[in-house]
């Protein structure tokens, strides 16, 4: 009878491996626009996934808001990029624009500070598209998870998005 309380007891435990192996987590657009796959963007580093793996969004409305509950792990001295780490672990980059560290700040409005707890639709900063666009920089704002090179990346939405809608699934 023990023989096979084992048996039954590692099939459980190698099921509960699996499931757990598997989980998924759903990542929100944080930027209303038209988004494309990461590999897209016109910045060779992030198009080659060198940063890590994502999503591009041309933005239409120049507010960002949370991807996923979580917390803010950075905010750029310059404002043009956050990271955020999810209460799940996922490390998420939203940078806005191109090249716009250059910009020193000016287009940008934070509403967070590093530590900062927040919670998926809370808004995070506001920017302005056509400074950015004046300013000779591209507005394209890649959103990559910077630790997920052992998990799959697939991308929910495509073309003309509204904030909050479903935008990629992290699943490993």
């Amino acid at each position: 009878m023990s023989l096979f309380g084992n048996l039954f007891k590692k099939d459980k435990e190698n099921e509960n491996q699996a499931v757990n192996a598997n989980t998924s987590d759903k990542i929100l657009v944080p930027i209303t626009g038209i988004v494309s796959s990461v590999k897209e963007c016109q910045d060779p580093v992030f198009a080659g996934e060198m940063v890590g793996k994502g999503s591009l969004i041309l933005p239409s409305e120049g507010k960002v808001y949370s991807p996923v509950d979580g917390e803010i792990s950075m905010v750029a001295d310059s404002k043009h990029a956050l990271g955020i780490t999810s209460n799940t672990g996922l490390e998420i980059l939203i940078h806005i624009g191109l090249d716009t560290v250059e910009l020193n700040g000016e287009p940008y409005t934070s509403h967070v500070s590093q530590g900062q707890k927040i919670k998926a639709g809370d808004l995070l900063m506001e920017f302005d598209i056509e400074k950015i666009k004046a300013s000779g920089k591209a507005v394209e704002s890649p959103v990559i998870i910077t630790n997920a090179d052992d998990k799959e990346i697939n991308l929910l939405a495509n073309g003309q998005t509204n904030h909050g809608q479903a935008l990629m699934e992290v699943i490993g």
